[in-house]
């Protein structure tokens, strides 16, 4: 399997908006990684999951799901394997706070358009 060329497609289409579909195709190289890249291929999922519950409106499993993931990412430093990640945390953890606020009730709905983009180097 040529993980670099997994990797790609599963940041394509999680940038297209293919949630589901990206954790599909990232958790096929997540469960044959055995080394230390194991995590951050599960941080990557765990946002696209997070994405998704989001657009279910699951906030709760949003949440959830973007805090494993910023746990895990955060250990790979700036960048890793062509991904640029402190960007990506900034992202997320501004999407978390936005969640915060729907749920507080300080806004009305979640704004779609600030949903991270991974950027892919």
């Amino acid at each position: 399997m040529d993980k670099q060329a997994v990797l790609k497609k599963g940041i394509q289409e999680f940038n297209d908006g293919h949630y589901f579909e990206c954790h599909e195709t990232l958790e096929d190289v997540w469960m044959i990684e055995v080394g230390p890249d194991r995590p951050f291929y599960q941080g990557l999922l765990q946002l696209s999951v997070g994405c998704f519950h989001l657009l279910n409106r699951n906030y709760v499993g949003a949440e959830s799901q973007w805090s494993k993931a910023c746990a895990k990412l955060k250990k790979f430093g700036n960048q890793h394997l062509g991904v640029e990640l402190k960007s990506l945390i900034e992202q997320i953890l501004r999407c978390q706070k936005m969640v915060a606020m729907v749920q507080s009730g300080q806004r009305r709905a979640f704004d779609l358009s600030i949903i991270p983009c991974i950027q892919y180097v």
